[in-house]
């Protein structure tokens, strides 16, 4: 089989075309540090990049909503632990009130006191997160939860709904507290021996006019109720804490996620410079022969041979 002269020179060049445009790839991969320069380059690469990128942003997105669910769990915490701060104080009250060592003047300014709390209470009951949502409307939560009546008893205006996060071993996280779930709903005893359902507000507005009455009999029904409150709202920040420990549990698992995600990331598009080096050094000397051998050729006559 004979080859051409021309046929020779045009394989050559191919295969001289084909080499610089592997030194041009390589070059630029090691310009921009990545193994695919154009998704074309290598599929698998850009594929398995373009995977984990979405699975990496999906993580992100869950870690954000974690923040946000611990932000507004740790703005519960607050409210709560104050409201129970303020029945540990007012139980300290009605001892004080029924020890018979003060005067009905001290008394009254123990129902100002007492009073002032119960007002505190229901500001925190209507907090309001950083969204300008209020925290204790349950799913309702542009509608404000508690206000007070003509009356003057406190009503609860929001919904019972509490939405749950079913997680790991079919645990499920509560997301939310409502105001019915906050304020509670306890059975008192009223003067004439008859069983009621009464929340905390209702407890601690007896108090504050028991006070104000200066009802030593009342002042000491009332005092054991805030007990039953107290250790209600303390039953209240236990729940938030074993919630808020299983969000930082649940970030934490996040973080590691990410850190094995962004690895696999790297190794799916990042360049391995060391070997790009390499090869570009071995292409670069491929290709000087291919040059070398190919002037050799060009300048080969039948004058050379006679």
């Amino acid at each position: 089989m004979k080859i051409s002269t021309n046929q020779y020179f045009t394989s050559l060049n191919k295969q001289m075309t084909a080499q610089q445009s592997k030194i041009a790839e390589t070059q630029a991969q090691l310009a921009t540090g990545k193994k695919a320069v154009m998704p074309s380059t290598d599929l698998a690469a850009t594929t398995a990049t373009l995977r984990l990128q979405s699975v990496i942003t999906k993580q992100t997105d869950y870690v954000a909503n974690l923040n946000s669910l611990d932000n507004r769990m740790v703005l519960e915490e607050g409210a709560v632990t104050a409201m129970q701060d303020m029945v540990y104080r007012m139980q300290e009250l009605a001892i004080a009130a029924r020890s018979g060592t003060y005067s009905s003047q001290d008394i009254k300014y123990m129902a100002t006191e007492a009073e002032g709390y119960l007002a505190d209470m229901k500001a925190l009951a209507n907090s309001v997160d950083m969204n300008g949502n209020y925290v204790f409307s349950g799913t309702a939560t542009t509608t404000k939860p508690f206000v007070t009546s003509d009356s003057g008893e406190v009503e609860y205006f929001g919904n019972q709904s509490e939405v749950s996060l079913e997680v790991d071993g079919g645990y499920k996280l509560r997301l939310n507290t409502s105001g019915h779930s906050l304020a509670g709903n306890f059975d008192r005893i009223t003067d004439d021996g008859s069983a009621i359902k009464g929340d905390m507000f209702a407890v601690i507005s007896d108090f504050v006019n028991a006070l104000k009455a200066n009802d030593t009999a009342k002042i000491g029904s009332t005092m054991n109720e805030l007990d039953t409150v107290g250790n209600h709202l303390g039953g209240q920040v236990v729940d938030l804490g074993v919630r808020q420990n299983l969000i930082a549990e649940r970030k934490e698992i996040a973080a590691d996620k990410q850190i094995i995600y962004q690895n696999l990331l790297s190794e799916a598009q990042d360049l391995d410079y060391s070997k790009a080096i390499t090869q570009l050094s071995s292409d670069m000397l491929a290709l000087e022969a291919a040059q070398s051998t190919f002037a050799k050729v060009t300048q080969l006559t039948l004058f050379n041979f006679i």
